[in-house]
């Protein structure tokens, strides 16, 4: 089968690449993704071969690379409902077998044989689940993510691998309106374009938290927090536990699209006893009742004036240890900053956005650490 393709950049660094390993590292819209799609495309038509490619959630997969996966196939014309396995989430191309996995679902991961990877998002990916898929593995593993991650996470401190790095400029086929609005954000917001217009990592001078990354956690169990998400934004559920002057910080689930049902499926999963407190994001009273419901010991959050930096105030009492798994976690703790005001002075309220986790934590903390929380339940009587 002879098949024409038009592709950028990062299908010739995967040809031209001799490292097992190879990270692609774009800003936004540089392509780099449906190029590596392109890419595993032709070496399952020339070569039977087992491919799996890897996102973090089922609606991430469908969103983003089936979709794509399917439009380039549309494109060259050879797709076929037929060879499409949607409940399994498997494609048949030539004598090839695609599989489309997600990560949040650890028992997957350890019965997966691949002869090439790909995983869509890497950041995403804790590092013991990438351990499994690599060694399951036996060529060629392909990384992608945004320069969007902290300096301690796994995939900068990896080594025997190649690197590239592909900006909006290496996608030839970008519409004009997208690139204006790229190189906007040069003047309107200089950090931001240096990640996504040039595909740089920066470093975060204006960084709320200072925190520690460690293997395990050596505290007394406080409670949980939750913070509520739906299509835009994630669920993230953070468990707290307290040693003396340190706080130990693990992200326990990060998901987008879940109704009630789902949230308490997954804390079923995760087996939390239900006299442990779950501290809710008030917005949503009836979300918290029927979790309440569903037998686990959840509660709203309490906010008052300016309670998130209130609640900010609480956790920066202590030293704050984030397990080295809890990866969103990490990187919202990197990223999260001060807002500049219009002329260059940093101010002292949060910028909003990516703190779904943070908010979490937040809420239990707030409800367990505040002077008013401690003290409850203590009454001073003077007698005379």
């Amino acid at each position: 089968m002879e098949v024409q393709i038009n592709t950028t950049i990062t299908f010739e660094n995967l040809l031209e690449s001799k490292s097992r390993v190879t990270q692609h590292i774009g800003g936004t819209r540089s392509g780099k993704t449906y190029a590596i799609l392109q890419f595993l495309i032709v070496q399952a038509l020339q070569t039977q071969q087992a491919i799996t490619i890897v996102r973090r959630t089922i609606p991430s997969l469908k969103r983003t690379v089936i979709k794509d996966f399917t439009d380039i196939l549309k494109g060259i014309g050879i797709f076929s409902e037929d060879n499409f396995n949607i409940s399994d989430r498997t494609y048949r191309l030539g004598e090839s077998i695609i599989q489309f996995i997600n990560s949040d679902d650890p028992e997957k991961l350890r019965g997966l044989k691949s002869d090439i990877l790909f995983v869509d998002e890497a950041s995403e990916l804790d590092e013991e689940s990438y351990f499994q898929l690599r060694i399951r593995t036996s060529g060629k593993i392909i990384l992608a993510y945004n320069p969007t991650i902290s300096p301690q996470h796994w995939l900068r401190t990896m080594v025997d691998c190649d690197r590239f790095v592909t900006t909006y400029k290496d996608n030839t086929y970008l519409p004009t309106d997208m690139i204006k609005a790229i190189e906007e954000l040069e003047i309107k917001n200089p950090k931001y374009w240096k990640i996504y217009g040039q595909g740089e990592f920066a470093a975060n001078d204006k960084a709320i938290f200072e925190f520690e990354l460690v293997n395990g956690i050596n505290g007394e169990f406080m409670a949980f927090g939750i913070d509520f998400g739906f299509s835009q934004d994630p669920t993230a559920l953070v468990a707290i536990y307290k040693n003396d002057n340190e706080l130990y910080l693990e992200e326990l689930l990060y998901e987008k699209g879940l109704v009630t049902s789902d949230i308490v499926d997954k804390l079923r999963r995760l087996q939390i006893d239900k006299s442990h407190e779950i501290f809710c994001d008030s917005a949503d009273p009836r979300l918290i009742e029927e979790i309440y419901r569903s037998g686990f010991n959840s509660k709203p959050v309490v906010k008052g004036p300016d309670s998130i930096r209130f609640g900010i105030g609480v956790m920066k009492n202590y030293k704050i240890k984030v397990l080295r798994t809890s990866q969103n976690l990490i990187n919202e703790m990197y990223a999260y900053q001060y807002i500049t005001d219009k002329y260059g002075y940093v101010t002292d309220k949060p910028e909003g956005g990516l703190d779904h986790a943070i908010d979490a934590a937040r809420y239990a903390c707030m409800m367990k650490l505040s002077v008013k929380a401690q003290s409850k339940g203590r009454y001073q009587i003077s007698i005379r």
